[in-house]
C-alpha cells in the first residue's frame, strides 16, 4: 500500500502551500502595524530598522494590494479545500475538526483580551467559516449529491456575498446573541478575525465539484511541472492547518522576544 505521501497531488498542496504562507505575512504585517499600539515607549525608542519595518507594514496593509490580493489567496485556498473534499473519507469528521480547533482560538484570544488587555477576540474568523463551510458542503451533497445542484448552489452563495459587499462590510461594535447570525452570513463584521460564510461557501461548493470532475482520478494534472523548485510551498500545503492554529503565537512571539531585548515595553 503507498503512503498517503505519495498519494498527494502536488499542484494543491503548492497552491494552499502558498496561500497558507501569505497568509502569516499577512499577519507578520498585522503584527507590526499595531507595534506602536501594544508597547508604551515606541515612540522612546527610535530604532531605526523596527521603524523601517512597521512603516512598511503600515503601507502594506493600507494598500490597494492588501485590499483585493489577499482575498483572491483566500479564494485560492478555499477552491483547493473544495477539490479536496471529494478526497476526504469523512467530511463531517473534518469540520468537527475545525470546530474545535476554531472554539479553542475563541477561548484563547477571549483569555487573551480579558487578562491580557489585547483586542485580538475571534469570534467568527476564517476557521470558524471553515468548519461550517464544511459541514454544509458536507450536508448540501447528502440531500443531493448532483455536480450540477452544488455548482448552482455554488455561483448562487457568490452572488449572495456581492450582494451584501463581503470586502467591505460595517464592522459592529459589540456582539450579541440577536446580531450573531449577521456575523455568520458575512453582512456585518466583527472582532479581530472575520470571514462569513458568504461568498466563501461558493468556492468550497465550486471547488468540490471542479474536483469530481477533474480529478476523479486523483491524480495530478501538471505531473511534469512537479519537482524540488516546489518543496517549500508543498511542504506549507501539507501542514497548512498545523501552520494556522500556531504561526501566529509564534510570529507575536518572536516579535515580542526581538523588541523587548532592543528596549521596547508591552
Amino acid at each position: 500500500m503507498k503512503k498517503e505521501t505519495e498519494k498527494r497531488i502536488w499542484e494543491l498542496d503548492f497552491l494552499r502551500g502558498l496561500s497558507i504562507l501569505l497568509m502569516v505575512f499577512d499577519h507578520l504585517m498585522y503584527d507590526l502595524k499595531t507595534l506602536r499600539a501594544w508597547t508604551s515607549n515606541y515612540f522612546l525608542v527610535h530604532n531605526e530598522v523596527v521603524e523601517a519595518a512597521v512603516r512598511f507594514a503600515s503601507e502594506y496593509w493600507n494598500s490597494e494590494l492588501r485590499k483585493y490580493g489577499h482575498w483572491v489567496f483566500v479564494d485560492i485556498f478555499l477552491l483547493v479545500s473544495g477539490i479536496s473534499f471529494t478526497f476526504s473519507r469523512s467530511n463531517l469528521k473534518r469540520s468537527l475538526k475545525f470546530a474545535i480547533a476554531a472554539l479553542i482560538l475563541t477561548a484563547v484570544t477571549w483569555l487573551a483580551k480579558e487578562f491580557a488587555g489585547m483586542n485580538i477576540l475571534i469570534v467568527f474568523g476564517i476557521i470558524h467559516m471553515f468548519a461550517l463551510c464544511t459541514f454544509l458542503t458536507w450536508l448540501l451533497r447528502k440531500i443531493w449529491n448532483n455536480d450540477f445542484f452544488i455548482l448552482i448552489l455554488g455561483f448562487a452563495s457568490i452572488f449572495v456575498g456581492v450582494l451584501i459587499h463581503w470586502y467591505s462590510v460595517e464592522y459592529l461594535t459589540e456582539i450579541t446573541f440577536a446580531n450573531f447570525w449577521r456575523v455568520i452570513l458575512g453582512i456585518n463584521g466583527y472582532g479581530a478575525d472575520f470571514f462569513g460564510i458568504f461568498p466563501q461557501l461558493g468556492f468550497i461548493l465550486v471547488g468540490s465539484v471542479i474536483g469530481n470532475v477533474f480529478y476523479r482520478r486523483r491524480a495530478s494534472l501538471l505531473p511534469h511541472l512537479d519537482g524540488v523548485w516546489n518543496l517549500p510551498f508543498v511542504f506549507a500545503g501539507r501542514h497548512s492547518f498545523a501552520i494556522f492554529m500556531f504561526h501566529q503565537p509564534i510570529v507575536f512571539g518572536l516579535i515580542y522576544l526581538i523588541t523587548s531585548a532592543l528596549g521596547y515595553q508591552f
